[in-house]
């Protein structure tokens, strides 16, 4: 009876410690939307209103309460997925959307996505036991080496075969008009960026093969070069990022994880705080801008345009989605949700998370609890295929993923990105090591 108190109390102060941290990072976001973004982008759709502090001061507190079900302890890759889209979606979209509706409409639409998140972050590490076949190590790793030297010569082709160019990062959004990478080298560049990349540094990790890095190296830049998206020039620091501080840092704690998550916004702002962010021409402008903007905010601000684009224009019905398409005819002639938005704001092609995509745009705010109760539902079918697979495996090929999904739908998600694949691929992946962790095979003997 007192060690189950003991765990109890320890399990609530864990819990009571996750949810401060959450508030606390609620606050910090708040002050920079207020003083630091709004200040430096203030247009319609980000804004700031100084007069609804009470809504402001619900939030902070309400929000966190919808994530806390995501536990404390990291184990499935769900966890992984929903804690980044906790810090960069579920937490930002209810602060800029603040002033972008009614007081009444507001807390309408807030409590849609108060119970997605909740749903999203009960089934983030939830399971279903399976029994994966009992193939041999020597069978997997050649399956996986045939798996790789397809992506090598397919990356490969795309490279001789469409037009290359490498520039900055502040230049590749104008280079990406001379982008011809189409048909299926549209899925292979995509998958390798947001899945396969980080798997084949998880090879590298679980069996030593070291010199596996580079080769994962060339096919970011082989994705940049190509495609001239911005993510395949983040997405190998990222992956980095996340691989040290599992190893030192976070292991398998969802709280240090989170915090990982949350480190490099908190850096900026509180270097702009420091130094300011009135110098435009400056290195730290420009990372300010990139990492604080464009990864924290931006696709936050994208529930704000796509909310008031559809509140005056007919919703798709999920006709944006290819496969759907065949049956349900499209309002916009067939395009991109991305483009529908660009010839209506003029802000860029607007790409934005299954909350917007496949909520908003699809059928209105209703659509968005059984949306995210949807994405729940496939977290529990990845979490299923990478069932006791080791935390450092996991933390490495959920964030490629975990970075494409929030600003994409849940279909151009799972085959664009390549998410169903890399889930099948780690379903059929040993359950022995260097899979699974030394830890959990000594506490179940």
């Amino acid at each position: 009876m007192i060690t189950r108190g003991r765990v109890s109390l320890q399990s609530a102060s864990r819990y009571a410690a996750l949810y401060v941290v959450l508030v606390g990072y609620s606050a910090i976001y708040e002050y920079f939307y207020e003083y630091q973004l709004t200040p430096l982008f203030h247009d319609m759709f980000t804004a700031y209103d100084p007069a609804r502090a009470g809504i402001y001061t619900a939030i902070r507190y309400l929000t966190p309460l919808a994530i806390l079900p995501i536990g404390t302890k990291l184990r499935a890759a769900g966890q992984f997925i929903a804690g980044t889209l906790a810090v960069i979606l579920f937490i930002p979209i209810p602060i800029v959307f603040v002033p972008m509706t009614s007081v009444q409409d507001y807390w309408q639409i807030y409590i849609f996505l108060w119970i997605g998140y909740f749903t999203v972050c009960v089934l983030s590490k939830l399971d279903i036991r399976v029994h994966p076949p009992n193939i041999t190590d020597e069978g997997y790793g050649r399956l996986l080496t045939g798996v790789f030297v397809l992506l090598g010569l397919g990356l490969a082709y795309v490279f001789v075969t469409n037009h290359v160019q490498l520039v900055s990062l502040s230049k590749a959004h104008a280079a990406r008009a001379k982008v011809t990478v189409s048909g299926l080298q549209g899925y292979l560049v995509p998958g390798y960026m947001s899945s396969f990349g980080g798997l084949l540094v998880a090879v590298a990790v679980a069996y030593r093969r070291y010199y596996l890095i580079p080769a994962a190296l060339i096919g970011f830049i082989v994705c940049y070069a190509t495609m001239e998206e911005r993510t395949a020039a983040i997405l190998p620091l990222w992956i980095a990022y996340i691989f040290v501080m599992q190893r030192y840092f976070f292991r398998g704690s969802a709280i240090r994880f989170l915090t990982v998550i949350m480190a490099p916004f908190l850096v900026l702002v509180c270097g702009a705080i420091i130094m300011g962010t009135t110098h435009r021409h400056s290195i730290f402008y420009y990372l300010f801008t990139l990492a604080a903007y464009r990864v924290y905010s931006i696709p936050a601000i994208g529930f704000n345009v796509y909310h008031n684009f559809f509140s005056f224009n007919p919703h798709t019905y999920w006709s944006h989605i290819n496969m759907l398409s065949k049956f349900i005819p499209s309002p916009y002639n067939g395009e991109s949700l991305g483009s529908v938005m660009d010839q209506a704001y003029r802000l860029g092609s607007y790409n934005a998370s299954f909350i917007e995509t496949d909520g908003v745009a699809a059928a209105g705010i209703w659509a968005i609890p059984w949306v995210c109760a949807l994405f729940g539902v496939i977290l529990v079918g990845i979490n299923s295929c990478m069932r006791r697979l080791d935390v450092r495996l996991l933390a490495l090929v959920s964030a490629g993923s975990s970075f494409a999904l929030m600003d994409t739908g849940i279909g151009p998600g799972l085959l664009t990105n390549g998410l169903i694949a890399l889930s099948l691929m780690l379903y059929f992946a040993p359950r022995r090591p260097p899979w699974t962790e030394a830890e959990q095979r000594t506490r179940s003997a």
